[in-house]
C-alpha cells in the first residue's frame, strides 16, 4: 500500500480521525455520558475496533477513544493504533491528548485551551488554533457544521466541506433507525450518519479501493450524545 494510501487510512481510521430525522443544534443541550463501540469492516471482514467512552465529573466531560485495526491491502499488511482523551466544559474544548501508531511511524497532538486560542503542540502542526475549533473525533454531531477540524492524530487544522445527503432507515441491532446521512470532502473524505437525537451511528469511506464501513456493536440508546 503507498504512503499516500496509508495516510489516508489512518485519518479516517482515526476520525474513526447536519427533516424529521435532522438534528439541531437544540437537540441536545447537555453532553450524554455513554458508550459506542463499532466494529470496523474491510470489504465486509472485521479488522478493528472504534470505541468511544464519555463520562462526566462535575462540570467537566472526559472522552475516551480508543482504535485499533490490522488487515491487509492486497499483499501489503497495515496496523493502526489511536488513543485520544478530550476533555470539555460544556461546548468548550478545554485539553487534548493523543497518540497515533501507523505501521511504523507515530504522530500525536496535545492541545490546551488558553484565552481566546487551543495551543496546539502536534506533529503536524505547532501554534494557535481558534478556541472554537472542534477535533475529529465525530461523536459530537456539531462536528459536521465545521469547515476546519483539528486532526486529532497529529494536531494538522484540516479543512472540510460537508453536505447532507439525506434521511436514510440504518438496520442497527435488529432494529430500525432514522438517521441524517453527511457527506464530508476535503481533508478528510468520509461518509456519516447520526441520528433524530445527534447520536453517531455509522461511518462509511473507501481506500485504495477497499471499502470500510462501521458497523455499531452498543445499542444506540446506550450511546453518548453532546
Amino acid at each position: 500500500m503507498s504512503s499516500k494510501s496509508t495516510l489516508k487510512l489512518c485519518l479516517l481510521a482515526s476520525t474513526l480521525v447536519l427533516g424529521s430525522a435532522a438534528v439541531t443544534s437544540s437537540a441536545a443541550a447537555a453532553t450524554t455520558p455513554g458508550r459506542t463501540e463499532f466494529e470496523i469492516l474491510m470489504n465486509g471482514k472485521p479488522v478493528g475496533k472504534h470505541i468511544v467512552t464519555v463520562s462526566k465529573s462535575a462540570d467537566i466531560t472526559n472522552v475516551r477513544i480508543a482504535i485499533d485495526m490490522a488487515g491487509k491491502i492486497g499483499p501489503i499488511g497495515f496496523s493502526y493504533r489511536h488513543r485520544c482523551e478530550e476533555a470539555w466544559r460544556g461546548d468548550q474544548l478545554t485539553s487534548l491528548n493523543c497518540s497515533d501508531q501507523e505501521n511504523r511511524s507515530n504522530k500525536s497532538v496535545a492541545a490546551n485551551l488558553r484565552g481566546a486560542n487551543i495551543v496546539v503542540d502536534g506533529t503536524g502542526f505547532k501554534g494557535n488554533a481558534p478556541a472554537t475549533i472542534l477535533p475529529s473525533s465525530w461523536w459530537r454531531f456539531s462536528t459536521i457544521n465545521q469547515s476546519r477540524l483539528l486532526d486529532s492524530r497529529d494536531g494538522k487544522l484540516s479543512r472540510v466541506n460537508v453536505n447532507r445527503v439525506g434521511e436514510e432507515v440504518l438496520q442497527i441491532g435488529g432494529a430500525n433507525v432514522r438517521a441524517s446521512h453527511y457527506r464530508v470532502r476535503g481533508a478528510v473524505n468520509t461518509d456519516l450518519w447520526y441520528d433524530a437525537t445527534g447520536r453517531w451511528v455509522r461511518t462509511a469511506f473507501k481506500i485504495a479501493g477497499q471499502s470500510f464501513d462501521y458497523r455499531k456493536v452498543t445499542s444506540v440508546a446506550s450511546s453518548p450524545r453532546e
